[in-house]
């Protein structure tokens, strides 16, 4: 790939999200986003029963905020502190806009994410380049969310890392043949989205946050390009951990033949 697409600097939520959205293999599974204003808010909040608000550039969950309709107008609370209860649209948006700190946000539909023991969770995939500089799936774990966190990061909403075979038959009661299917759809998306990246940038490692709602839909929740390796550390099977060390490894032999080619 051309030396200058390397110098592409990095998208973004809103951008990453209509990059992906053009290409049709991805486009079902990605959920309703905007940009943020008080029209898009409102018109989200009309459509949807509760919503995320994210910084574009943001990432680990920071500055997440998560809104909803009530009974009495609408709620929002920011990762996992205090729930604010606003009479309107206009009072919401009043509300949250200091806490926004003139920062571009998203609005995007709020995903039904499947629970663990009444704790939401999604999926972190991750795929590297290996030693021949194609990609490769690594492994995958649950990131449960933690106590009262609208988010699933496990350092900011202090929650906890779980084998996904074991969430899917809590949250589904799949037996193991559902369950490697909606793996292999899984990995089958993230050949998908990485052969999409391919088109911007070339990137040794992107971990992917998927979602199942509690219908079963798999969801694109978002794309990291730069993710921890060390919550497969934490796994109590080590396998997944050491296919990811094994393939840096042999990256780390080939390193000047793989720059070369980039």
């Amino acid at each position: 790939m051309a030396n200058s697409a390397q110098k592409r600097p990095e998208m973004g939520k809103w951008l990453l999200w209509k990059f992906f959205h053009s290409d049709s293999a991805i486009r079902p599974f990605l959920p309703p986003t905007k940009r943020l204003s008080l029209s898009t808010c409102r018109e989200f909040l009309n459509r949807y029963s509760a919503v995320y608000l994210k910084p574009a550039g943001g990432w680990g969950g920071k500055g997440i905020i998560r809104a909803w309709r009530t009974q009495s107008g609408y709620a929002f609370i920011r990762e996992k502190g205090q729930t604010y209860h606003c009479k309107s649209i206009e009072d919401l948006y009043q509300t949250i806009t200091p806490f926004l700190a003139n920062k571009v946000y998203i609005v995007q539909k709020a995903i039904a994410l499947a629970k663990w023991k009444g704790r939401p969770y999604d999926i972190r995939l991750m795929m590297l380049r290996n030693g021949e500089g194609k990609w490769q799936y690594a492994g995958m774990l649950a990131k449960v969310a933690g106590e009262k966190s609208i988010i699933t990061n496990i350092a900011r909403g202090r929650g906890f890392v779980l084998d996904v075979d074991s969430a899917f038959r809590h949250s589904f009661g799949w037996n193991q043949e559902q369950i490697l299917r909606m793996k292999q759809n899984m990995t089958e998306l993230g050949y998908a989205t990485c052969k999409r990246f391919d088109a911007y940038k070339y990137y040794w490692n992107i971990g992917l946050d998927l979602a199942i709602d509690q219908k079963g839909k798999l969801w694109i929740i978002e794309e990291n390009t730069g993710p921890a390796l060390f919550l497969f550390a934490k796994l109590k099977d080590q396998k997944a951990y050491q296919a990811i060390r094994t393939i840096i490894a042999g990256r780390r032999k080939n390193r000047k033949k793989l720059t070369d080619k980039k």
